[in-house]
């Protein structure tokens, strides 16, 4: 777009000297008082346009000013006419020109000097035009952003509702299956089966326990596994009795990991407690320590007892369950005396290999 005020060369001269300029552009201003022996084209309209002043606001996106200054013809008086051509005979004396009456020569295409203060407004006018725009583009920016922003908090409202809808669902749904597991074990009385129940509750409430964490945490991707299993502990310590209380001993690294992560810990945790209560104690209250660490980029959880001794592992379902979890984390798990009682040591990395 061409945009004139006064009297100009037409549009396209106009985008022809528009486009010479830019190839030979400076972020100095350009200016010349006679446009026509630089660009031949400007002879066209030297009457109008012999002087120019321009000053280009972006080459990534052409803007330019351009002022233009009318011709303004010059008289030169000259004492005889200098563009006479004198005889050049070898034998001939030197003598003054036949004539010195004055001679007048008009000159053309010549337009009055830009002046050095008109150069330097010029100048001071590009960056203002440029402070400008970049102003008006950061203007833009931050409305884009804002509208980004506002966005992504509607998103994560609606996600914040949609977790803790599920949140509720599954609360209601392993509550539902708890009460049904307490109906049930109120009704045996086979010993065996019953421990298998109650085994069967422990394990729901670790399940649960991740639940009320997601709803009252901020970030639903990542838990600190070591509030979590922290957590843990004392959930099932209130379900296994007043004589437990202070028994469990915690030295509880914390480590954020995946909230997937924490949920397989959290069973593998719950299922260590349970072997200890039974096979170490026999069911009664005793000692267990429960340790988790960082090392570089794996974590280690130890669970110790100091009962009977040593227990291995059989082919149970906590077992099965159990191997099931680490390799989920592809993790190990290893069983050592801890003289007396047991020493569990799971060893996992921090997050999931990627492929």
């Amino acid at each position: 777009q061409v945009h004139v005020s006064g009297e100009c060369p037409s549009v396209a001269e106009i985008a022809e000297l528009s486009a010479w300029l830019l190839a030979k552009t400076t972020p100095e201003p350009f200016s010349t008082h006679q446009l026509g022996d630089m660009f031949a084209p400007a002879a066209a309209y030297r009457s109008i346009g012999s002087g120019v002043l321009a000053v280009t606001l972006s080459v990534e996106e052409p803007g330019m000013f351009l002022w233009f200054r009318a011709e303004e013809l010059q008289v030169i008086n000259w004492a005889g006419n200098p563009h006479k051509d004198v005889a050049h005979d070898p034998k001939a004396v030197l003598n003054p020109r036949s004539s010195f009456e004055d001679w007048a020569e008009t000159v053309k295409g010549r337009a009055r000097r830009w002046t050095l203060g008109e150069i330097e407004s010029a100048a001071r006018l590009r960056s203002a035009v440029f402070e400008t725009r970049q102003h008006r583009r950061l203007r833009e920016a931050n409305r884009e952003l804002a509208a980004t922003l506002a966005d992504k908090d509607g998103l994560l409202r609606e996600k914040e509702f949609l977790v803790k809808e599920v949140n509720h669902r599954v609360q209601n749904s392993l509550q539902l299956v708890a009460a049904f597991l307490s109906m049930q074990v109120r009704s045996l009385d086979d010993e065996a089966v019953i421990g298998h129940l109650t085994e069967a509750q422990k394990r729901l409430s670790a399940v649960a326990l991740v639940h009320k964490r997601l709803y009252r945490d901020d970030s639903v991707e990542a838990v600190d596994l070591g509030r979590y299993l922290e957590d843990i502990c004392l959930d099932m310590q209130e379900t296994m009795g007043d004589e437990w209380k202070g028994l469990l001993t915690f030295e509880l690294a914390p480590l954020l990991i995946s909230t997937d992560r924490a949920v397989n810990m959290g069973l593998i945790l719950t299922e260590l407690i349970i072997n200890a209560n039974k096979y170490a104690y026999h069911g009664a209250p005793g000692p267990v320590m429960i340790r988790l660490e960082q090392h570089s980029h794996r974590f280690r959880l130890t669970v110790a007892d100091r009962g009977v001794g040593s227990h291995q592992p059989g082919k149970g379902f906590g077992t099965r369950m159990m191997s099931a979890m680490v390799e989920r984390l592809a993790g190990t798990i290893e069983f050592a005396e801890n003289a007396p009682g047991l020493r569990v040591v799971v060893d996992a990395p921090m997050a999931d290999k990627v492929a």
